[in-house]
């Protein structure tokens, strides 16, 4: 499969002018942002066709996991390549009931498709390709907006930028799939999660709690991992009730369970940092990804 097809749902000819619609709609959608991390380091020493293969190799990958869903919801589901990044819009066009859920299916799907692209990397000696993915479910406004014959998809609102955001977050925090409070609590009794933290995206956005989507409750997970869940949620706990020491107990003893657990690490600074300079009086826990 090559990667025209999924242009033709993004951009596309429209040979009947009076059938499109004027106008931006609200519509209730999710929103997946994914993006390699380390771009430029990947790439630096590569030619710009060793690039192109590169990327063209791994949005095949990524596409065709979304494809999986796109297949049985041909007209609710839109898609973009841009540079290094996809975009996905899960309930657009068309209204998809189950859009938090069927995009949190497409987003593993891809981890999955990502796991086999970077078996194939290794068996050419090639650096595994790590991605973040941000999921947000919310209202946007879109339409097909465009000039003459030519329309393309177009989603705005703060439903999109709270997607774009948590893709940034997963990178900061190490975690493959991040998703907003909206598609927590709409998959919340069949996945597992931990609450991240409570983040500020600007200056100008309410604190929302985030979340990393850590499995399917209809599978087991391994006992380490439920200790995992169990320290962090305390530790977070005791965090936001200002009890810092416990707190750095516990997010310590959840690194000695996985020492390479990035939220507890970022955690445990934090729990250093106010143990020296106790906050205000006002402190809120918040962190403010703003600054």
């Amino acid at each position: 499969m090559g990667l025209d097809r999924q242009s033709a749902s993004i951009d596309r000819t429209v040979t009947n002018i009076d059938a499109a619609k004027l106008g931006l709609e609200p519509k209730e959608v999710s929103v997946l942002f994914s993006d390699i991390y380390g771009y430029r380091r990947l790439t630096r020493n590569l030619e710009s066709t060793e690039v192109a293969y590169l990327l063209n190799e791994y949005f095949q990958s990524m596409v065709d996991a979304v494809y999986k869903s796109k297949n049985t919801f041909e007209k609710q589901i839109e898609l973009a390549c841009i540079r290094n990044s996809l975009i996905v819009v899960f309930g657009a066009p068309e209204y998809l009931a189950n859009h938090p859920w069927v995009s949190l299916q497409t987003a593993v799907e891809m981890t999955q498709q990502l796991a086999e692209f970077n078996s194939r990397r290794q068996g050419g000696n090639q650096p595994p390709i790590k991605m973040g993915i941000g999921i947000n479910s919310g209202t946007i406004l879109s339409d097909q907006i465009g000039s003459g014959r030519r329309m393309a998809f177009t989603a705005i609102g703060d439903s999109v930028s709270l997607g774009y955001y948590l893709e940034g977050i997963s990178k900061q925090y190490g975690c493959e799939i991040v998703l907003s409070e909206n598609t927590y609590r709409a998959c919340a009794e069949k996945i597992w999660v931990r609450e991240l933290d409570l983040v500020r995206m600007r200056n100008d956005y309410t604190p929302v709690p985030i979340y990393e989507f850590l499995g399917w409750r209809s599978e087991p997970i391994s006992q380490q991992k439920q200790q995992l869940i169990e320290h962090y949620d305390k530790a977070r706990k005791y965090y936001m009730n200002r009890q810092f020491p416990i707190a750095l107990g516990e997010f310590a003893t959840v690194l000695e369970l996985d020492s390479n657990d990035k939220p507890s690490a970022l955690h445990l600074k934090r729990c250093q940092k106010l143990l020296k300079e106790p906050p205000a009086d006002d402190w809120d826990g918040v962190t403010d990804l703003a600054e």
